[in-house]
């Protein structure tokens, strides 16, 4: 009895051993590794659809290639449609600039003097006299960020150079992922001890029930965002409608940073270019409206609600992530998340079975 006592202490503590080693490669190596955990990332997504297509009598190297396609023709899609419509929004916005700055110059900064009893310069005349000599006092301290920041990006050559590689492995490791996926999935299988596939088998199909909507869904919660928000920006009437809608988009990665940064540089331009407050209304009723249909119908609907985790807990993640690996970091914030609350489901219900709980 005391062997198996310690046998199974001796399991737990090598378990604990090779989840701190992975852990202190991954952030070791996070730089190296991040191409190929997305290329993985991306396999487990599509590994369904080939399944699909393989039960369909349709041999994998040629359902993995039709993937392959159908994301390059959307890419290609994305490339030849969205790009010059962005491209014709910012040439028009760019064309509209002086009427904006005029406008600031003539109502809002008025508005701001009476309003908080201060003087802001406004012609060439004031600007040389008043801000120019503050601006000569203050270039030292303004500037030495700015210097930083530029002898810090030509001086790292190398961390472009990774960037580059890792947009050229990424397709690769995606396809050999794919390819082999079922193959790793059976080998890692086969290290699992007997006796506790059972448990392991639970916990890894909550795994793939908490990752499997977020990361198929994602992509099209952010398309019909995107799609309705830019639409309606434009029947308002909003300049660079779909930039904004994008950027509402593709914020919404974070929770609520997508809405509140969109809205405001929304309302921002609509008030430049209108100069009035019942388009930043509709501005914020085209808001209001997309967010209740995403969270109340399509969010439920092709996400699932699979993920489950608390909104404070996606911004810390999105924190750490970013702190840790960057942008991609942020973008993969969400699914290690939904990975470390089902490891730590996992122990907490471990320790609730164990004596030191029932003690």
């Amino acid at each position: 009895m005391t062997e198996k006592v310690e046998a199974r202490r001796e399991g737990r503590w090598g378990w604990l051993a090779i989840l701190a080693l992975g852990i202190g490669i991954i952030y070791l190596a996070g730089s190296i590794l991040i191409p190929f955990l997305i290329a993985f990332l991306l396999a487990y997504a599509f590994d369904p659809v080939v399944l699909f297509m393989e039960r369909r009598r349709i041999r994998r190297p040629f359902a993995i290639w039709f993937v392959i396609l159908i994301i390059a023709a959307a890419l290609v899609l994305f490339l030849l449609v969205v790009i010059p419509i962005i491209q014709e929004e910012i040439t028009r916005a760019l064309e509209q600039l002086p009427r904006y700055l005029e406008h600031v110059r003539t109502a809002f900064l008025p508005y701001l003097e009476e309003r908080f009893g201060i003087h802001i310069p406004k012609t060439y005349e004031e600007i040389t006299e008043t801000v120019l000599p503050r601006l000569r006092e203050e270039a030292p301290n303004i500037f030495r960020p700015v210097t930083a920041v530029l002898l810090s990006f030509f001086s790292n050559t190398a961390y472009l150079l990774a960037a580059i590689a890792n947009l050229i492995v990424i397709p690769f490791a995606f396809y050999y992922f794919l390819k082999d996926f079922e193959t790793l999935k059976a080998t890692v299988w086969g290290y699992v001890p007997p006796r506790h596939r059972p448990e392991v088998s639970r916990w890894l199909h909550e795994l793939d029930r908490s990752l499997a909507g977020f990361i198929r869904g994602q992509l099209l919660v952010i398309l019909f965002l995107a799609v309705l928000y830019g639409i309606g920006l434009t029947l308002i009437g909003v300049d660079l409608a779909f930039v904004l809608g994008i950027i509402a988009a593709f914020g919404e990665i974070v929770p609520y940073v997508g809405f509140i940064v969109g809205l405001s540089l929304s309302i921002l331009v609509s008030l430049l270019q209108f100069q009035d407050f019942l388009h930043p209304l509709y501005v914020i009723f085209l808001f209001a409206a997309v967010q209740s249909v995403q969270g109340l119908v399509v969010a439920p609907l092709v996400m699932g609600q699979q993920v489950g985790l608390h909104p404070l807990v996606v911004i810390a993640a999105v924190y750490i992530g970013g702190d840790l690996f960057g942008f991609v970091g942020i973008l993969l914030a969400v699914p290690g998340a939904a990975v470390v609350v089902v490891l730590f489901k996992a122990l907490a219900d471990h320790y609730r079975r164990s004596p030191l709980f029932r003690a």
